[in-house]
Order: C-alpha cells, then sequence, then structure tokens
C-alpha cells in the first residue's frame, strides 16, 4: 500500500507543479486521473485487505468519480466561464487531493513488514 500512496502522491504534486503553465496542468491532470483510476481499482481488488474506515473512503471517493463522470457526460461546460473553470480544473484536483488522502490513511495504517537485510 505504500507504493501505491508514493505513486499516487508524486502524480498529484508533479500535476500541481505543471500547473505552473496551465495548459501543462491541464494535460498532466488527465494523465493524474488514468493513474488514479488505475490506483483506485487496484484498492477493489484488494478490498479484503482495507479496514472498515478506508472502505467507506474508497465507496465514497468512487461515487464522486462516478457522479463527475455522468455529470461530465451529460452537461456541456465551456473553458470560457467560471463554471467550465471550476468543473474543469478545481472539482478534479479535489477528488485527487481527497484520494492522496486516501491512500495516505491506507498507507498509515496498513502493517508492511520491514526488512532488515536491506
Amino acid at each position: 500500500m505504500k507504493t501505491i500512496h508514493n505513486i499516487n502522491k508524486w502524480s498529484f504534486i508533479i500535476t500541481l507543479f505543471l500547473y505552473l503553465s496551465v495548459i501543462g496542468g491541464l494535460l498532466a491532470q488527465i494523465v493524474l486521473g488514468v493513474v488514479q483510476v488505475i490506483l483506485g481499482l487496484n484498492l477493489l481488488f484488494n478490498w479484503k485487505n482495507l479496514s472498515s474506515q478506508s472502505k467507506k473512503h474508497v465507496s465514497v471517493y468512487w461515487m464522486i468519480v462516478l457522479l463527475y463522470g455522468f455529470t461530465w457526460l451529460i452537461l456541456d461546460f465551456s473553458f470560457r466561464d467560471s463554471v467550465g473553470f471550476i468543473y474543469f480544473m478545481l472539482i478534479p484536483m479535489s477528488i485527487a487531493s481527497y484520494f492522496v488522502y486516501i491512500t495516505y490513511q491506507i498507507k498509515k495504517n496498513s502493517y508492511e513488514p520491514k526488512l532488515d537485510y536491506l
């Protein structure tokens, strides 16, 4: 679980850094979304290893992601207005930061044995 958090954390940090140029940030946000969906699927495959609190967080995350995805398909937003800005930049990065929090909590609460010979 530590690896999942590290991949997620660094993908998020790189995306934030690339937002220094807005276009770079938007493109990195697409990659971040793909990475987070893959990591989220990995958490679903390891569902039995998660605590009940982590399961609740992962369930809420997937509900938010699916709701966002369905509204993206149904509604028509433009980059030119403030609603488009919020929808294309603020909401996805909020979802991404929530997922970083989830993976951090899972990493913090999971037991990973230390290898003494390394």
